[in-house]
């Protein structure tokens, strides 16, 4: 027997109330407006490519402009407090990543280049120049040399695709974030009409059910962006299994060809590099309660990250430090001070301090300076640089030049630039110095 009230009876359940006119066409506008600022940041991306820069460095962007513009939307409809705080968690530098995947590849090739020429270099020896019975011996063993090099430079390669995989991961998620902080503002806005309407009495009737709907549609957001931070968190882990599989894989292949001890220096690198890990994880924890503090993108405590570090280089010698970032009630002003020393068999061997500070309305933007300097085992004055830039994270828009004075006062400069259509990392404005010739080229 039916309900009168047009639900089912013999305790079935009952259909759900049907949007209303206002929620419905919020809810069509903003997946409108949410798809077209997703293409629209796919020919940002485009035309940044296009114009000589990276095309998921606009992820940076993107994702700067979403966080705001979800932190905004919860001000109105909580759930979108969470999806901001996602994004805050789920935003990484894309265009050192692809930075780092270049480098990859291109020691891969190196890498190649040298197994083809070594093999080379031994078929080019006349058989008549050398008879004796150790020959096919010495052969052996290049080709055993030749098989470790060619093994090595597969996993560079593998790794530069895992790298330049989340790279994209990445920029694929910021692209979403977009589309989803667009929606959750179109939400928003039709939200707070039906908050005002039923606060002034008029149209309070239908001001509560529009706005209950609009908060049930946030909800289901906030699902949607929490599976898609699972995708790309897997994507992350797919990139680490790669890195880490294939550093036993190779480690192996190189022990089978000659190369003792391989996996007692794999060994030894993963000890080195958990001190890396250790620092990273222990930042990375602090910074998301932070995060999840400041998810409603006002600075709700004076400390506003910390950042630590412990990285050997491949002299042996450590760079271990850290700093921290504070801000002003409201976040008008942030600080940052940070502190690095370079340490070699227990003795120091230069040490480095920066400071930078910026200000102005948050809801434009800021701008600021710092300094750094740099001294040398022997505490005398080593490097000098100095910071400008501006930034409208809301905009999406971050810009900064850094120059610097090194120990014989030459001068040398370089600037970044992000904007949704437009970037360029670590760039010059003069003829960039390449990278120095290795010892055995340098007197041809």
């Amino acid at each position: 027997m039916g309900d009168p009230n047009g639900g089912t009876t013999g305790g079935r359940s009952q259909s759900p109330e049907p949007r209303s006119a206002g929620t419905s066409r919020a809810h069509h506008k903003g997946i409108r407006l949410g798809a077209g600022a997703g293409a629209a940041g796919i020919g940002g991306a485009l035309f940044a490519g296009a114009t000589g820069g990276s095309i998921v460095g606009t992820a940076e962007s993107l994702m700067s402009a979403a966080t705001d513009m979800a932190a905004a939307a919860g001000l109105v409809l909580p759930p979108a407090l969470m999806v901001s705080f996602l994004y805050r968690q789920s935003t990484g530098k894309t265009t050192k990543l692809e930075l780092s995947s270049r480098d990859w590849t291109d020691a891969a090739q190196q890498l190649h280049r040298a197994a083809k020429e070594i093999t080379q270099l031994v078929k080019d020896i006349p058989g008549e120049a050398w008879t004796m019975d150790d020959r096919p011996l010495y052969e052996s063993h290049v080709e055993d040399h030749r098989q470790q090099l060619d093994s090595l430079g597969t996993y560079c390669t593998a790794v530069g695709y895992s790298i330049m995989g989340v790279a994209w991961a990445l920029f694929t998620y910021s692209v979403f974030a977009m589309g989803m902080a667009v929606y959750l503002d179109v939400l928003a806005a039709a939200a707070a009409v039906a908050l005002a309407a039923t606060a002034s009495g008029v149209g309070a009737v239908a001001g509560g059910p529009v706005y209950g709907q609009c908060l049930a549609l946030a909800g289901t957001a906030l699902t949607i962006t929490a599976v898609a931070t699972g995708v790309l968190a897997s994507a992350g882990t797919i990139g680490a299994a790669v890195l880490g599989g294939g550093a036993l894989l190779t480690a192996n292949s190189q022990e089978n060809n000659g190369a003792e001890n391989a996996f007692g220096a794999l060994q030894k690198a993963a000890i080195t590099g958990s001190a890396g890990a250790a620092a990273n994880l222990t930042q990375n924890a602090a910074n998301s309660g932070i995060n999840f503090a400041n998810r409603r993108g006002e600075k709700m405590m004076p400390l506003a990250g910390i950042d630590l570090d412990a990285d050997r280089d491949i002299d042996n010698t450590w760079n271990v430090g850290g700093g921290v970032k504070g801000t002003t009630p409201g976040g008008a002003g942030e600080g940052e001070l940070g502190y690095h020393a370079k340490i070699k068999d227990g003795d120091l061997q230069g040490q480095e301090l920066e400071i930078k500070v910026k200000g102005g309305p948050p809801d434009v933007g800021t701008v600021g300076g710092g300094g750094k300097i740099e001294w040398d085992e022997n505490e005398n004055l080593k490097n000098k640089s100095f910071t400008v830039g501006a930034e409208s994270p809301k905009a999406g828009v971050a810009a900064d030049y850094e120059g610097t004075f090194d120990q014989k006062n030459d001068y040398d400069a370089k600037y970044n630039a992000n904007t949704p259509v437009f970037n360029r990392t670590d760039d010059s404005f003069g003829k960039k110095k390449g990278d120095p010739p290795p010892p055995w080229d340098e007197n041809l």
